[in-house]
Protein backbone atom coordinates (compact mmCIF):
# COMPACT_ATOMS: atom_id res chain seq x y z
CA UNK A 1 0.00 0.00 0.00
CA UNK A 2 2.98 2.08 0.48
CA UNK A 3 4.76 1.66 -2.80
CA UNK A 4 1.00 2.47 -4.12
CA UNK A 5 0.88 5.95 -2.16
CA UNK A 6 3.59 7.18 -3.23
CA UNK A 7 3.52 6.37 -6.65
CA UNK A 8 0.24 8.35 -6.82
CA UNK A 9 1.75 10.87 -5.25
CA UNK A 10 4.43 11.18 -7.53
CA UNK A 11 2.38 10.94 -10.35
CA UNK A 12 0.37 13.93 -9.34
CA UNK A 13 2.98 16.11 -7.71
CA UNK A 14 4.96 15.42 -11.23
CA UNK A 15 2.17 16.13 -13.66
CA UNK A 16 3.26 18.41 -16.34
CA UNK A 17 0.13 20.77 -15.57
CA UNK A 18 1.63 21.05 -11.83
CA UNK A 19 5.32 21.31 -12.43
CA UNK A 20 4.69 24.12 -15.37
CA UNK A 21 1.94 26.12 -11.98
CA UNK A 22 5.23 25.55 -9.27
CA UNK A 23 8.04 26.84 -12.69
CA UNK A 24 5.50 29.77 -13.25
CA UNK A 25 4.57 30.85 -9.87
CA UNK A 26 8.19 30.67 -8.91
CA UNK A 27 9.66 32.93 -12.09
CA UNK A 28 7.06 35.51 -11.09
CA UNK A 29 7.38 35.75 -7.63
CA UNK A 30 11.08 34.92 -7.29
CA UNK A 31 9.71 32.38 -4.63
CA UNK A 32 11.44 28.97 -4.13
CA UNK A 33 9.93 25.91 -5.62
CA UNK A 34 9.08 24.58 -1.58
CA UNK A 35 7.18 27.89 -1.52
CA UNK A 36 5.65 27.41 -4.86
CA UNK A 37 3.99 24.03 -4.08
CA UNK A 38 2.86 25.58 -0.91
CA UNK A 39 0.76 28.57 -2.05
CA UNK A 40 -0.09 26.27 -5.00
CA UNK A 41 -2.05 23.46 -2.57
CA UNK A 42 -3.33 26.41 -0.30
CA UNK A 43 -4.88 27.59 -3.67
CA UNK A 44 -6.33 24.45 -4.44
CA UNK A 45 -7.37 23.74 -1.25
CA UNK A 46 -9.02 27.48 -1.12
CA UNK A 47 -10.49 26.20 -4.86
CA UNK A 48 -12.06 22.68 -3.49
CA UNK A 49 -13.72 25.18 -0.77
CA UNK A 50 -15.54 27.32 -3.57
CA UNK A 51 -16.16 24.65 -5.75
CA UNK A 52 -17.89 22.85 -2.30
CA UNK A 53 -19.51 26.04 -2.08
CA UNK A 54 -21.45 26.24 -5.18
CA UNK A 55 -22.62 23.05 -5.20
CA UNK A 56 -24.34 23.52 -1.99
CA UNK A 57 -25.98 26.84 -3.02
CA UNK A 58 -27.18 24.73 -6.35
CA UNK A 59 -28.85 22.06 -4.46
CA UNK A 60 -29.81 23.93 -1.93
CA UNK A 61 -31.56 27.24 -4.04
CA UNK A 62 -31.23 25.68 -7.78
CA UNK A 63 -32.23 22.44 -7.63
CA UNK A 64 -35.29 22.53 -5.41
CA UNK A 65 -36.83 24.67 -8.17
CA UNK A 66 -36.27 22.09 -10.86
CA UNK A 67 -37.93 19.26 -8.86
CA UNK A 68 -40.64 21.87 -7.43
CA UNK A 69 -43.27 20.52 -9.81
CA UNK A 70 -43.28 16.75 -9.33
CA UNK A 71 -46.08 15.38 -7.21
CA UNK A 72 -43.14 13.10 -4.50
CA UNK A 73 -41.50 14.40 -1.96
CA UNK A 74 -38.54 11.91 -2.77
CA UNK A 75 -36.39 14.35 -5.34
CA UNK A 76 -36.24 16.70 -2.17
CA UNK A 77 -35.15 14.17 0.24
CA UNK A 78 -32.66 12.86 -2.40
CA UNK A 79 -31.72 16.29 -2.78
CA UNK A 80 -31.31 17.04 1.01
CA UNK A 81 -29.34 13.42 1.64
CA UNK A 82 -26.86 14.20 -1.09
CA UNK A 83 -25.90 18.13 -0.15
CA UNK A 84 -23.21 17.45 2.57
CA UNK A 85 -21.83 14.17 1.73
CA UNK A 86 -20.75 15.80 -1.42
CA UNK A 87 -19.25 18.97 0.11
CA UNK A 88 -17.27 16.26 2.48
CA UNK A 89 -16.62 14.51 -0.50
CA UNK A 90 -15.13 17.57 -2.72
CA UNK A 91 -13.44 18.61 0.08
CA UNK A 92 -11.56 15.75 0.73
CA UNK A 93 -10.50 15.13 -2.95
CA UNK A 94 -9.29 18.79 -2.69
CA UNK A 95 -7.09 18.59 0.37
CA UNK A 96 -5.51 15.14 -0.75
CA UNK A 97 -4.22 17.13 -4.51
CA UNK A 98 -3.40 19.45 -2.19
CA UNK A 99 -0.61 17.59 0.05
CA UNK A 100 0.39 15.11 -3.10
CA UNK A 101 1.47 18.22 -5.21
CA UNK A 102 3.86 18.93 -2.08
CA UNK A 103 7.61 17.68 -2.73
CA UNK A 104 8.80 17.80 0.30
CA UNK A 105 6.16 15.89 1.72
CA UNK A 106 6.90 13.53 4.95
CA UNK A 107 7.32 10.15 4.12
CA UNK A 108 4.84 9.02 7.09
CA UNK A 109 2.46 11.02 5.48
CA UNK A 110 3.25 10.61 1.69
CA UNK A 111 3.65 6.20 2.44
CA UNK A 112 -0.17 6.42 4.21
CA UNK A 113 -2.08 9.44 2.02
CA UNK A 114 -3.76 7.05 0.03
CA UNK A 115 -4.74 4.96 2.95
CA UNK A 116 -6.34 8.05 4.87
CA UNK A 117 -8.24 9.19 1.49
CA UNK A 118 -9.55 5.93 1.09
CA UNK A 119 -10.56 6.03 4.55
CA UNK A 120 -12.63 9.27 4.40
CA UNK A 121 -14.17 7.90 0.86
CA UNK A 122 -15.41 5.17 3.16
CA UNK A 123 -16.73 6.86 5.77
CA UNK A 124 -18.18 9.78 3.23
CA UNK A 125 -19.89 7.02 1.12
CA UNK A 126 -21.46 5.41 4.68
CA UNK A 127 -22.33 9.09 5.24
CA UNK A 128 -23.88 9.06 1.77
CA UNK A 129 -25.75 6.10 2.40
CA UNK A 130 -27.04 6.46 5.86
CA UNK A 131 -28.60 10.09 4.43
CA UNK A 132 -30.49 8.49 1.19
CA UNK A 133 -31.31 5.57 3.57
CA UNK A 134 -33.24 8.33 5.57
CA UNK A 135 -33.91 10.22 2.48
CA UNK A 136 -36.15 7.22 1.96
CA UNK A 137 -38.00 6.62 5.31
CA UNK A 138 -38.79 10.33 5.29
CA UNK A 139 -39.85 10.37 1.72
CA UNK A 140 -42.25 7.20 3.12
CA UNK A 141 -43.46 8.90 6.45
CA UNK A 142 -44.56 12.31 4.52
CA UNK A 143 -45.62 10.34 1.53
CA UNK A 144 -46.96 7.11 2.00
CA UNK A 145 -47.86 6.56 5.51
CA UNK A 146 -50.38 9.20 5.90
CA UNK A 147 -52.47 6.88 3.02
CA UNK A 148 -52.34 3.76 4.92
CA UNK A 149 -54.45 2.72 8.10
CA UNK A 150 -51.60 1.99 10.20
CA UNK A 151 -49.73 3.49 12.90
CA UNK A 152 -46.32 0.70 12.23
CA UNK A 153 -44.88 2.51 9.84
CA UNK A 154 -45.06 5.84 11.81
CA UNK A 155 -43.84 4.08 14.76
CA UNK A 156 -41.14 2.57 13.01
CA UNK A 157 -39.71 4.66 10.53
CA UNK A 158 -37.45 6.29 12.98
CA UNK A 159 -36.57 3.51 14.65
CA UNK A 160 -35.21 2.03 11.20
CA UNK A 161 -33.43 5.11 10.91
CA UNK A 162 -31.20 5.12 13.72
CA UNK A 163 -30.65 0.93 12.96
CA UNK A 164 -29.63 1.71 8.97
CA UNK A 165 -27.75 4.44 10.46
CA UNK A 166 -25.83 1.93 13.07
CA UNK A 167 -24.92 -0.68 10.80
CA UNK A 168 -23.77 1.36 7.89
CA UNK A 169 -21.34 3.15 9.70
CA UNK A 170 -20.60 -0.72 11.56
CA UNK A 171 -20.04 -2.02 8.16
CA UNK A 172 -17.96 0.75 7.23
CA UNK A 173 -15.47 0.53 9.98
CA UNK A 174 -14.93 -3.13 9.14
CA UNK A 175 -13.98 -1.96 5.89
CA UNK A 176 -11.44 0.36 6.81
CA UNK A 177 -10.15 -2.37 9.13
CA UNK A 178 -9.07 -4.51 6.45
CA UNK A 179 -7.74 -1.56 4.49
CA UNK A 180 -5.11 -1.64 6.72
CA UNK A 181 -4.74 -5.41 6.45
CA UNK A 182 -6.20 -6.35 10.07
CA UNK A 183 -7.70 -9.48 10.15
CA UNK A 184 -11.79 -9.23 10.79
CA UNK A 185 -13.06 -12.12 10.96
CA UNK A 186 -12.27 -12.60 15.14
CA UNK A 187 -13.83 -9.63 15.84
CA UNK A 188 -17.48 -10.53 13.54
CA UNK A 189 -16.86 -13.41 15.28
CA UNK A 190 -16.29 -11.34 19.06
CA UNK A 191 -19.39 -9.60 17.95
CA UNK A 192 -21.38 -12.38 17.40
CA UNK A 193 -20.86 -13.61 20.80
CA UNK A 194 -21.29 -10.29 22.00
CA UNK A 195 -24.56 -10.22 20.37
CA UNK A 196 -25.83 -12.74 21.79
CA UNK A 197 -24.54 -12.05 24.94
CA UNK A 198 -26.12 -8.66 24.81
CA UNK A 199 -29.55 -10.06 23.78
CA UNK A 200 -29.37 -12.42 27.08
CA UNK A 201 -28.71 -9.58 29.05
CA UNK A 202 -31.35 -7.35 27.37
CA UNK A 203 -33.93 -9.71 27.44
CA UNK A 204 -36.63 -7.74 28.83
CA UNK A 205 -35.95 -4.49 26.84
CA UNK A 206 -36.14 -7.05 23.44
CA UNK A 207 -39.49 -8.27 24.66
CA UNK A 208 -41.13 -5.02 24.96
CA UNK A 209 -39.73 -4.23 21.20
CA UNK A 210 -41.50 -6.98 20.25
CA UNK A 211 -44.42 -6.34 22.32
CA UNK A 212 -44.23 -2.94 20.71
CA UNK A 213 -44.63 -5.07 17.15
CA UNK A 214 -47.10 -7.08 18.38
CA UNK A 215 -49.15 -3.63 19.82
CA UNK A 216 -48.34 -2.06 16.39
CA UNK A 217 -49.23 -4.74 13.68
CA UNK A 218 -52.31 -6.28 15.64
CA UNK A 219 -53.75 -2.47 16.58
CA UNK A 220 -55.67 -3.40 19.59
CA UNK A 221 -55.45 0.14 20.57
CA UNK A 222 -53.70 3.35 19.03
CA UNK A 223 -52.61 6.91 19.78
CA UNK A 224 -55.96 8.89 21.58
CA UNK A 225 -57.73 5.64 22.33
CA UNK A 226 -59.22 5.15 25.54
CA UNK A 227 -58.56 1.70 27.15
CA UNK A 228 -58.85 -0.28 30.18
CA UNK A 229 -56.11 -2.98 31.69
CA UNK A 230 -56.97 -5.97 33.26
CA UNK A 231 -56.17 -3.92 36.73
CA UNK A 232 -58.76 -1.41 35.80
CA UNK A 233 -57.06 1.15 35.49
CA UNK A 234 -58.99 3.26 32.41
CA UNK A 235 -56.62 6.12 29.98
CA UNK A 236 -56.03 7.60 27.09
CA UNK A 237 -53.25 6.21 24.99
CA UNK A 238 -51.01 9.48 24.19
CA UNK A 239 -47.88 7.44 22.90
CA UNK A 240 -46.76 4.28 21.78
CA UNK A 241 -42.73 4.04 21.60
CA UNK A 242 -40.49 0.88 21.18
CA UNK A 243 -40.36 0.38 24.77
CA UNK A 244 -43.70 1.52 26.63
CA UNK A 245 -46.90 2.62 26.07
CA UNK A 246 -47.74 5.81 27.86
CA UNK A 247 -51.34 5.94 29.15
CA UNK A 248 -53.27 9.41 30.67
CA UNK A 249 -55.39 8.47 33.00
CA UNK A 250 -59.03 10.65 34.09
CA UNK A 251 -57.40 12.22 36.57
CA UNK A 252 -54.17 13.70 34.39
CA UNK A 253 -51.59 11.28 35.58
CA UNK A 254 -49.19 9.82 32.81
CA UNK A 255 -48.95 5.52 33.82
CA UNK A 256 -46.09 4.19 31.51
CA UNK A 257 -46.80 0.07 31.05
CA UNK A 258 -44.17 -1.75 29.56
CA UNK A 259 -45.15 -3.77 25.76
CA UNK A 260 -44.46 -6.69 27.34
CA UNK A 261 -46.85 -7.08 30.18
CA UNK A 262 -49.64 -4.52 27.72
CA UNK A 263 -49.26 -7.16 24.98
CA UNK A 264 -50.04 -9.94 27.39
CA UNK A 265 -52.99 -8.41 28.90
CA UNK A 266 -56.64 -8.44 28.10
CA UNK A 267 -57.56 -4.58 26.84
CA UNK A 268 -60.83 -3.25 26.89
CA UNK A 269 -60.65 -0.61 24.10
CA UNK A 270 -63.40 2.04 24.41
CA UNK A 271 -63.03 3.15 20.58
CA UNK A 272 -63.57 0.23 19.00
CA UNK A 273 -65.63 -0.36 16.68
CA UNK A 274 -66.38 3.02 17.59
CA UNK A 275 -66.74 5.73 19.85
CA UNK A 276 -70.25 5.17 21.09
CA UNK A 277 -70.73 3.38 24.69
CA UNK A 278 -73.52 1.81 26.58
CA UNK A 279 -74.06 3.57 30.18
CA UNK A 280 -76.71 1.90 32.87
CA UNK A 281 -78.79 3.58 34.57
CA UNK A 282 -79.97 2.19 37.61
CA UNK A 283 -82.83 3.70 39.88
CA UNK A 284 -84.73 1.96 42.94
CA UNK A 285 -88.55 3.23 43.41
CA UNK A 286 -90.68 2.50 46.63
CA UNK A 287 -93.03 -0.57 47.03
CA UNK A 288 -96.55 0.64 45.93
CA UNK A 289 -95.02 3.19 43.39
CA UNK A 290 -96.12 3.26 39.75
CA UNK A 291 -93.48 1.52 37.72
CA UNK A 292 -94.93 1.91 34.20
CA UNK A 293 -94.85 5.89 35.38
CA UNK A 294 -91.40 5.71 36.20
CA UNK A 295 -90.00 3.96 33.63
CA UNK A 296 -91.96 6.35 30.90
CA UNK A 297 -90.14 9.36 32.88
CA UNK A 298 -86.77 7.35 32.88
CA UNK A 299 -87.29 7.30 28.78
CA UNK A 300 -88.32 10.85 28.82
CA UNK A 301 -85.42 11.94 30.47
CA UNK A 302 -83.17 9.66 28.39
CA UNK A 303 -84.85 11.10 24.98
CA UNK A 304 -83.90 14.57 25.83
CA UNK A 305 -80.58 14.42 27.65
CA UNK A 306 -77.71 15.66 25.35
CA UNK A 307 -75.21 12.48 23.62
CA UNK A 308 -77.74 10.15 24.30
CA UNK A 309 -78.39 8.24 21.14
CA UNK A 310 -81.62 7.12 19.74
CA UNK A 311 -80.71 4.41 18.03
CA UNK A 312 -80.53 2.11 19.44
CA UNK A 313 -82.86 3.54 21.57
CA UNK A 314 -82.95 3.63 25.54
CA UNK A 315 -85.06 0.73 27.27
CA UNK A 316 -86.00 0.49 31.11
CA UNK A 317 -86.00 -2.84 32.70
CA UNK A 318 -86.93 -4.12 36.18
CA UNK A 319 -83.73 -5.91 37.25
CA UNK A 320 -84.84 -6.86 40.98
CA UNK A 321 -87.23 -7.06 43.73
CA UNK A 322 -85.01 -5.93 46.73
CA UNK A 323 -85.36 -5.86 50.32
CA UNK A 324 -86.65 -2.28 50.33
CA UNK A 325 -87.35 -1.55 46.28
CA UNK A 326 -87.74 -2.01 43.24
CA UNK A 327 -84.74 -1.62 40.90
CA UNK A 328 -85.26 -0.46 37.59
CA UNK A 329 -81.89 -0.35 35.21
CA UNK A 330 -81.77 1.55 32.00
CA UNK A 331 -79.51 1.17 29.43
CA UNK A 332 -78.63 3.91 27.66
CA UNK A 333 -76.26 4.69 24.47
CA UNK A 334 -74.42 7.56 24.53
CA UNK A 335 -72.10 8.69 20.99
CA UNK A 336 -69.29 9.61 22.45
CA UNK A 337 -67.49 7.65 25.81
CA UNK A 338 -66.08 10.72 27.08
CA UNK A 339 -69.46 11.40 28.09
CA UNK A 340 -68.79 8.96 31.03
CA UNK A 341 -69.60 11.50 33.62
CA UNK A 342 -71.83 14.16 32.05
CA UNK A 343 -74.77 12.04 30.74
CA UNK A 344 -75.06 9.64 33.78
CA UNK A 345 -74.87 13.07 35.66
CA UNK A 346 -77.49 15.04 33.71
CA UNK A 347 -79.84 11.93 34.07
CA UNK A 348 -79.60 11.43 37.55
CA UNK A 349 -80.37 14.85 38.52
CA UNK A 350 -82.97 15.14 35.94
CA UNK A 351 -84.64 11.72 37.72
CA UNK A 352 -84.68 13.53 41.22
CA UNK A 353 -86.45 16.53 39.67
CA UNK A 354 -89.08 14.60 38.16
CA UNK A 355 -89.81 11.98 40.61
CA UNK A 356 -90.16 14.34 43.29
CA UNK A 357 -92.63 16.44 41.11
CA UNK A 358 -94.37 13.30 39.86
CA UNK A 359 -94.92 11.78 43.21
CA UNK A 360 -92.37 8.84 42.73
CA UNK A 361 -91.07 7.63 45.89
CA UNK A 362 -87.17 6.78 45.69
CA UNK A 363 -86.45 5.01 48.86
CA UNK A 364 -83.98 4.84 51.18
CA UNK A 365 -82.99 1.79 53.87
CA UNK A 366 -85.03 1.45 56.80
CA UNK A 367 -84.19 -0.68 60.25
CA UNK A 368 -87.45 -1.65 62.36
CA UNK A 369 -86.57 -3.04 65.77
CA UNK A 370 -89.54 -4.78 67.69
CA UNK A 371 -88.70 -5.14 71.80
CA UNK A 372 -90.30 -7.68 73.30
CA UNK A 373 -91.34 -6.66 76.42
CA UNK A 374 -91.13 -9.71 79.13
CA UNK A 375 -92.23 -9.49 83.12
CA UNK A 376 -90.25 -10.06 85.85
CA UNK A 377 -91.28 -12.85 87.81
CA UNK A 378 -92.79 -12.24 91.19
CA UNK A 379 -93.21 -14.45 93.89
CA UNK A 380 -95.95 -13.84 96.42
CA UNK A 381 -95.67 -15.06 99.67
CA UNK A 382 -98.33 -14.94 102.86
CA UNK A 383 -96.86 -15.41 106.19
CA UNK A 384 -99.24 -15.22 109.16
CA UNK A 385 -102.68 -14.63 107.79
CA UNK A 386 -105.16 -12.72 109.95
CA UNK A 387 -107.52 -14.71 112.13
CA UNK A 388 -110.52 -14.88 111.14
CA UNK A 389 -113.54 -12.55 112.77
CA UNK A 390 -115.82 -14.33 114.64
Amino acid sequence: MAENSTSIINSIGNSTFIQEMETGLSNATGLSPAWADLLIAIFIVILSYLLAKAVKYFIKDVAPHLVSKTETTLDDEILKAINGPLQVFIMAVGVYIAFATLNDLPGVLSDNLVALLTIALVYIAAYLVSNLATAVINWYKNDVAPKTNSELDDALMPFLAKAVWILVFIVATLMVLAIFDIDITPLVATLGVGGIAVALAAQEFLSNVFGAFAVLSDRPYKIGDRIQLADGMVGDVVEIGIRSTRIKTLDSRLIIVPNADISKSNIINYSLPDAKVRFDIKVGIAYGSDVEKASSILLDIAAHTEGVLKDPAPKVYIKELGDFSINLLMHVWVKDYKLSWEVPDRIYRETLKRFAAENVEIPFPVTTVLLKMQRPDVTVETLNPPAAKR
